[in-house]
């Protein structure tokens, strides 16, 4: 056993840090950081601190430099998530650049960064104002619809494809101000025939993975969107150990796209770090029919797919040889057949009175 495991097994605590977060998202989070302790043999919850104990954290957003000040958090090794100097830095609103050069930004943004990831990003603008991004409404609609994306949401969440300026307008005014001056929007082209590849990748303790797969398509069950998941092949180790699985072009393209994505992210904003990163690159074709990718988001916390990435590592630990496994997530509404495999985090009534279930599995034996 290396110096570097010793120090993670059965001497600490694992807590999870809630924001605001709805009953799914709190139990998605509790799972986690229930199966963290268990990967890091560390107790899980009590609220009594021992000050011998090292106390890992699983936060629900991505912390700012002062939170994890407060917490005792000083390098990726002290959670599952990340921690940027700004908080706007946590969300998608740090990807595309402004408008213009007088447009509103947040103190300390970086110009740089935009002309960085231009190759790795679709063509779009980053807004903190209504005005702004009604500027960045009409200049992309002139070249076909554009979706707007508020910039703390996450990746998966569905937003629709608008194609006159009254539809942005009003989608924009949805959004409350104070929401738009701190986390932003990000308004981009919208493609057709979209295909929705997920890249990350996760240390804890001694153990590291990186995966890449794709998002199941959007499904309506009930007059509610389902997500429905996605489907990961998972290996340890870094982006790099990807190319071990024999990944095709638009899986390969993607972990590029990630991986550049990642590093300028990093490097704009510094001091930042993290132990887990997972990124959506979308892919499809605008409204001239030209095949376009890019990455629409970063998720530097615990997420929907952090169930799957825990039970991956697990699987890894119980069985070193193992090279590649498929973790896969799922959303179900109504009263099904789970899989006897399955690992149910969140299964109450949804807003409708319908059954909502969220589980994931594994797949030792795929290639």
């Amino acid at each position: 056993m290396g110096v570097e495991e010793q120090q993670f097994r059965g001497a600490g605590r694992v807590e999870a840090v809630t924001a605001a977060v709805d009953s799914a998202g709190r139990e998605c989070l509790n799972h986690t950081a229930e199966r963290i302790a268990r990967l890091l043999q560390y107790e899980y919850g009590g609220s009594t601190r021992n000050e011998r104990q090292r106390i890992y954290f699983v936060p629900d957003h991505t912390l700012t430099l002062g939170e994890a000040a407060q917490l005792g958090i000083r390098s990726e090794l002290d959670l599952y998530g990340g921690v940027v100097p700004y908080a706007f830095v946590g969300t998608r609103a740090a990807t595309h650049a402004p408008v213009s050069a007088d447009a509103i930004v947040p103190q300390s943004w970086s110009y740089a960064l935009a002309r960085m990831l231009s190759s790795s990003v679709l063509r779009g603008y980053s807004a903190f104002s209504l005005m702004d991004a009604c500027i960045a409404a009409k200049r992309l609609l002139r070249s076909g619809p554009v979706r707007v994306h508020r910039g703390d949401a996450e990746p998966a969440e569905a937003s629709d494809v608008l194609h006159d300026i009254d539809a942005c307008v009003e989608a924009l005014e949805a959004i409350p101000v104070a929401d738009l001056a701190v986390h932003g929007v990000v308004v981009e082209h919208a493609l057709a025939e979209e295909t929705v590849h997920v890249v990350g990748s996760a240390r804890i303790g001694a153990q590291s993975i990186s995966y890449v797969g794709t998002r199941r398509a959007p499904r309506i069950v009930q007059g509610h969107a389902v997500h429905a998941g996605c489907d990961l092949v998972v290996v340890q180790g870094d982006f790099v150990a990807l190319d071990r699985v024999g990944l095709d072009a638009d899986e390969r393209a993607a972990v590029l796209k990630a991986a550049h994505y990642d590093a300028a992210l990093g490097h704009a904003y510094r001091p930042s770090f993290a132990s887990r990163r997972s990124y959506d690159v979308v892919r499809g074709r605008n409204a001239h029919d030209e095949v376009r990718m890019g990455v629409r988001g970063q998720l530097w916390r615990c997420s929907a797919e952090s169930p799957a990435e825990v039970a991956a590592m697990l699987a890894f630990r119980d069985l070193p040889g193992l090279a590649c496994l498929r973790a896969s997530t799922y959303e179900a509404i109504g009263d099904v057949d789970l899989p006897a495999d399955a690992m149910v985090y969140h299964r109450a009534g949804d807003e409708a009175g319908g059954l909502l279930t969220r589980y994931c599995t594994i797949d030792m034996h795929a290639s």
